[in-house]
Parts: C-alpha cells; sequence; structure tokens
C-alpha cells in the first residue's frame, strides 16, 4: 500500500512547519484560521500512531503466538527505528550535551524517556521528537500480545471495539493531552502524555488493520479520500483546544480509504517520488531539531545575508538530507541488522 507511505511524508512535514510557526508568526501576517492549522501541526503525531496500528496489523495479521515469533517481531521493529533514532542523538549531541544527566541519557538510549509518570519533562530530553519514538516502543511491546487476540476476534467484535476506541480518543482528547502548551524556547518543560494514554489511537489502527485484512475488500472509493483530506484541513483550522482531537475521526477515513481505493488521490500519494519522500519521511521527523541546530550554527558564521536565510533553507536542507539517510543510512542498516539476526537464530 505504497499511498499510506506517502502520505507520512506530508505528516512530517506538517509537524515541521508547525513548529516554525513563531518564525512565521513574526514576519507574516497569518489569518486565524491558517495560523489554527499551523498550530496544530504537533496532531500529525496522532495521524503516525493510528498508521504505525494500521500497517502492523496489516503485515503481521497472521502473527502467531509464541516466544519465536514475536522475538522476530520485535528484532525486524529495532532494525527499521533505532538506526537513525541513534543517528538523531549524535547529531544532537553537541547542542544537548549540557542538558544531560545519567538518568536522562539511559531512558533516551532506553527509548524509555516517555514511559515516567513522575518526570514528565525527561520526555523532552536529548531530541525532543524522539518522545514519539518512545510512546511507539511501549505500542510494539505491547503489539504481539494485542495482535494474537484480535485476530481470533468476530467482525462485530471489531467494529465495536473501533468504535469505542475512536471515542475515547475523542471524549478523552487523547490526541491532544499535554501538547497543547508547547513551547519552542522550552522543549522539556512541556508535559509528554505516557505511552498508555495515546494507545486508543493505536488500538484503533490494530483494529483498522486487521478489519481491513479479513473483511474490507478493496475496492473503488472515489472521493472518500479527498473528502477525509477536507474534512481533516477544516477540523484542523477552524478548532482549537482539547476538541480538535475530533481530526482522528477523518484521519482515520483516510488512512482507510487510501488502502482500499484506487482513485486519484491515492494515485498521487503512491506517485514514485511521494513514495520516495515518505520512505524518508522518519528521518525528517527525527532529524527536524538537529538539522535546524546545526544549520543555525553553520550559517551563524557567514554574512548576515545568509543568515537570516537559515531558517528558510533549513526545510529544504532537512529534506534533503533525510533522503540521503533513508537511502544510504536507514535502509542499508535495517538490513545488515536484520541479516545478522537471522544468522545467529
Amino acid at each position: 500500500m505504497p499511498a499510506l507511505t506517502g502520505i507520512r511524508f506530508f505528516a512530517a512535514i506538517y509537524v515541521v512547519v508547525g513548529h516554525d510557526l513563531p518564525w512565521v508568526e513574526k514576519r507574516v501576517a497569518i489569518p486565524l484560521p491558517a495560523r489554527n492549522f499551523l498550530s496544530n501541526g504537533y496532531l500529525a503525531v496522532c495521524l503516525f500512531f493510528l498508521l504505525s496500528g494500521f500497517i502492523l496489523s496489516y503485515t503481521y495479521s497472521d502473527l502467531a503466538p509464541g516466544v519465536r515469533d514475536f522475538a522476530k517481531f520485535w528484532e525486524a521493529r529495532f532494525a527499521r527505528i533505532y538506526p537513525v533514532y541513534l543517528f538523531s542523538l549524535l547529531l544532537a549531541l553537541p547542542f544537548q550535551f549540557h542538558t544531560l544527566t545519567l538518568n536522562s541519557t539511559l531512558a533516551v538510549l532506553l527509548m524509555v524517556q516517555a514511559w515516567n509518570p513522575f518526570h514528565p519533562g525527561l520526555s523532552g530530553a536529548w531530541n525532543y521528537p524522539a518522545w514519539t519514538l518512545s510512546v511507539e516502543a511501549f505500542f510494539y511491546l505491547c503489539f504481539p500480545f494485542i495482535q494474537a487476540r484480535i485476530g481470533t476476534m468476530s467482525r462485530r467484535t471489531i467494529q465495536l471495539l473501533g468504535a469505542g476506541a475512536l471515542l475515547v480518543c475523542i471524549l478523552c482528547h487523547t490526541p491532544t493531552q499535554g501538547l497543547g502548551i508547547w513551547s519552542p524556547s522550552s522543549f522539556a518543560a512541556v508535559p509528554i502524555p505516557l505511552p498508555i494514554i495515546r494507545f486508543p489511537e493505536f488500538l484503533l489502527g490494530m483494529l483498522m488493520g486487521n478489519y481491513f485484512v479479513r473483511f474490507g475488500s478493496v475496492a473503488r472509493r472515489p472521493y472518500f479520500a479527498l473528502l477525509a483530506i477536507l474534512a481533516s484541513i477544516l477540523c484542523l483550522s477552524i478548532t482549537a483546544g482539547p476538541w480538535v482531537g475530533i481530526v482522528v475521526l477523518p484521519f482515520a477515513v483516510l488512512l482507510y480509504s487510501l488502502a482500499s481505493s484506487r482513485d486519484a488521490i491515492t494515485a498521487f500519494f503512491s506517485h514514485p517520488m511521494t513514495f520516495l519522500l515518505g520512505g524518508a519521511s522518519y528521518a525528517v521527523y527525527l532529524l527536524q531539531l538537529p538539522v535546524r541546530d546545526w544549520v543555525r550554527s553553520l550559517f551563524s558564521r557567514t554574512t548576515p545575508f545568509f543568515i537570516q536565510l537559515s531558517a528558510p533553507l533549513t526545510p529544504v536542507i532537512l529534506v534533503l538530507f533525510s533522503i540521503l539517510v533513508f537511502r544510504y543510512l536507514e535502509e542499508p542498516l535495517r538490513k545488515t541488522i536484520r541479516r545478522g539476526l537471522a544468522a545467529r537464530l
């Protein structure tokens, strides 16, 4: 389903642009709907959690319960996410070294920085966007056990659980928990939700993925994806505060539509260039702050003209650099780690 890879880039760049809103506001008068839309960029993380649950359930729908199969799943996830995760930490280290303690260093390296309810500020340590990978690590730990159970459920049960998970996401405002007070000048001071708070979003994606594999036939559903995109933009533009989390509904419709339809929207997100950008989206998301810091540092040693260009050029440099990281670091290391783990077994 290449369209589900392609859309990841737009979600990642939405987060990046949302983080740049303070810089834009100082230079351009932004209409309120546009400001709302940009300030809600962090909600793309909800789309990532839904997508993660959907894709994993689609890929591992036949996952057998057992230590060996569970271990293979965890090894595959480690090979997929940890190389770029560690690379992002190395890039950020020169700028964050003075903020690190032994506890924060170990927590981030072990990907458990968002698991501590008594120290929420720890979540933003070292490389702020990495908190979502800590949450994902918790999801990965739980996934095999839950997938084995969902795989035995009836169609009706999956539908009811999916509706329940959707209602929990909306009524409990899970997509907005702790992030509405994000401040670009104080990343670590923002309370980040525990993984269990964001779990309904991942579970909804899992239920959708299982339903798609077992009961959802691939068919033409023209305009569903387009309508879901328009509804998402509308929610993100006119809604503020915790109720903006209602966007989880059009997000869910969008993902299922892209997986099941064969229309122009799906073709756009499946285009080879979009697919490449989607592949690089993980690096785009995780490297956004280290790249910004490096660009600022390097450009600060040039002329005032280039210093002014550093901010608008950063997203372009980030995307180009992320493509290189995806092609020549992420994918090769993933394959190497998988081969090494397979040889050990």
